[in-house]
């Protein structure tokens, strides 16, 4: 995740002081002239603790010296502003008549609590004491609360603490103010994101992009966020309503529609692997159960021979029953597993027919897709014609496909093979020869490694020693 950073340039909005233009000896006027005020109102306060105004000029004396922008005086008491609200507060108890309202009114109208508070949380953010930095700016925030800058940088301090929770309140709360800031919104989105809540992750970045139209940033932000999500036909919509559609957005339609086909193609897979298992279970059970018939055969063979046996010779006759009997009690016990085995594959699987019927759903969904795929990386390569990753996966395409078909030889018996296998072995070398002129041309874009060990080997399946020793 991003960080944000709060500059040393922000100081400026949160001081009057501007010390860089100042002479030296001004400043340590200033200050002298800031700590003697504190030391007379504290004395003031000992003197008359009961009088309201006393607690007022000591709150005036502590926020001063919090709002100097040089912490060799502020950082002296970093309690300063909540030493001056509790003075604050001292003086409201003691003033009945209501004599300081307007005068307590005005310092948090002219910000005067909410800039000591702020100066601090800098001041600690300029030492990394993040955690401090964000104790300080939410008060300020607090005691401003329309404020968008103290809102902002509340955000900026929490996340940078790993607080995100608290970020992602103070970034709230300043979108809700208006705050229009794109890295702000990005970083509340990335907040959402990980706390996996989708729809407002999403609705950030869309409220960006309301903001911005123009930013790619925030669109393929938009888009990266989809994908992490899962969001697969959003993310196809979003991109196909883009304007002005550069060969990135085709190649990124394509891999979607990919991913779309591959997500198919494993719903296709587990069913034909579901119901394959079925079949399976059944041939185990139609093996032991000719295991057992030959079994039971051949006890009532010894027992028929048992009856004509003469009686010296039966205990061995009887011997061979007795084990035959408990060979087929042990058979009969590995069939009942089978046949278990079996019925609960079939609750898995569920109805048969049902299942060949989403499969060939299945098949034609992947088929659409896979016809249509290509043109988007064909219209990529006509904005580029060396747009690497559409060259890269029109090949894929064509490689994967002869990939597919080898699975279908490889599964094939050897009868089935004499017969079938040279016209599979035929079109496996055509799906080479279409992904080739893709291959080696995205290898001249880019030379990739992995590119590389892929059209070596198919220079092996196909033959083409020339080709294969001139990549060597």
């Amino acid at each position: 995740m991003k960080k944000l950073v709060l500059t040393i340039v922000s100081v400026a909005c949160f001081a009057n002081l501007a010390t860089a233009q100042v002479d030296k000896a001004a400043l340590e006027a200033r200050k002298k002239e800031l700590s003697e005020g504190l030391k007379k109102a504290e004395a003031e306060v000992k003197g008359a603790p009961t009088k309201p105004k006393s607690h007022l000029n000591y709150a005036i004396a502590l926020l001063d010296v919090a709002s100097y922008p040089d912490s060799t005086l502020a950082g002296l008491d970093i309690e300063a502003p909540f030493k001056a609200l509790d003075a604050i507060s001292e003086l409201n108890k003691l003033d009945a008549k209501g004599s300081l309202k307007k005068d307590v009114a005005k310092l948090y109208d002219e910000k005067k609590v909410y800039q000591a508070f702020m100066n601090i949380g800098v001041l600690k953010y300029q030492g990394k004491d993040y955690k401090t930095s964000f104790r300080f700016m939410s008060k300020a925030s607090e005691v401003s609360p329309k404020d968008t800058i103290a809102a902002m940088y509340t955000g900026v301090v929490a996340q940078l603490s790993n607080n995100d929770k608290a970020a992602g309140d103070a970034y709230e709360k300043y979108v809700d103010l208006g705050g229009k800031d794109m890295a702000i919104l990005y970083g509340l989105s990335q907040i959402y994101k990980n706390a996996k809540n989708e729809e407002k992750a999403l609705a950030v970045i869309d409220k960006g992009i309301s903001l911005y139209p123009d930013n790619k940033d925030l669109r393929n932000e938009k888009f990266n966020l989809l994908i992490s999500f899962n969001r697969i036909d959003q993310a196809i919509e979003t991109l196909e309503k883009q304007p002005n559609k550069d060969a990135a957005t085709y190649s990124n339609l394509g891999l979607l529609f990919e991913n779309k086909m591959s997500g198919f193609k494993d719903q296709a897979n587990k069913i034909a692997e579901k119901s394959s298992k079925i079949g399976e279970f059944q041939k185990r059970i139609d093996s032991q159960k000719g295991q057992i018939d030959a079994f039971t055969d051949e006890v009532k063979r010894l027992k028929n021979k048992l009856k004509t046996t003469p009686p010296k010779q039966k205990a061995s006759i009887q011997q061979q029953i007795t084990l035959n009997e408990a060979d087929i009690k042990e058979k009969t016990k590995i069939l009942e597993g089978y046949v278990a085995d079996k019925a609960n594959a079939e609750k898995t699987v569920g109805d048969p027919a049902a299942n060949a019927a989403q499969l060939a759903e299945l098949q034609v969904k992947i088929k659409e897709i896979r016809e249509k795929v290509p043109a988007y990386y064909e219209n990529a390569l006509k904005l580029d014609p060396t747009y690497y990753d559409a060259l890269y996966q029109l090949g894929a395409l064509n490689y994967n496909d002869a990939a597919e078909i080898k699975r279908v030889v490889n599964s094939m018996d050897m009868e089935t093979f004499k017969k079938e296998g040279k016209s599979y072995e035929d079109k496996i070398a055509a799906k080479y020869k279409e992904a080739l002129p893709y291959f080696e041309k995205a290898f001249e874009v880019k030379k990739d490694e992995d590119l590389k060990e892929i059209m070596k080997q198919i220079y092996r399946e196909i033959k083409d020693e020339a080709k294969l020793q001139k990549l060597n």
